[in-house]
């Protein structure tokens, strides 16, 4: 099992926004990070470092991840003395995980992402900004 929470800023960039399309001179499209792409992936790299697996974890996963943004200075009083609200607004959740997963895979959290087959993402913005993750082996069948 896997649990960590790393304080931190979350980036908030997504696998869309880090990549392009663009078209050779033959006229075929071709696909390309972005040097910002390229940044915001090295910036989930450096977070999730110091919590990689001895070994990979193998057979299926369930992956729960939280981001807590931080408090906009603009929240209402009752949600600052709360520290916790909902985050409702983009990045969207599926989006957020795409590039998160694909870091979690080359740092060789686990073999491919393709064994996670439960996932929980919860997306808040709290006085205690930062990123929780468990990953642990799914549950029998029988009790799923």
């Amino acid at each position: 099992m896997i649990d960590f929470f790393v304080k931190c800023n979350p980036p908030r960039s997504t696998a869309q926004s880090a990549r392009r399309v663009g078209m050779k001179k033959d006229g075929t499209p071709f696909s390309y990070k972005t040097a910002k792409g390229k940044q915001h992936e090295q910036d989930f790299m450096s977070l999730l470092m110091p919590y990689i697996p001895d070994q990979p974890l193998e057979g299926p996963l369930f992956l729960k991840v939280t981001y807590n943004l931080p408090l906009l200075k603009t929240e209402k009083k009752a949600i600052r003395e709360r520290g916790l609200t909902y985050h409702d607004k983009k990045p969207d959740c599926d989006n957020l995980l795409k590039m998160f997963q694909d870091c979690l895979g080359k740092l060789c959290f686990y073999k491919d992402d393709g064994q996670v087959c439960m996932l929980m993402f919860k997306k808040f913005r709290s006085a205690n900004a930062g990123i929780r993750v468990e990953l642990t082996q799914c549950p029998d069948l029988c009790d799923a």
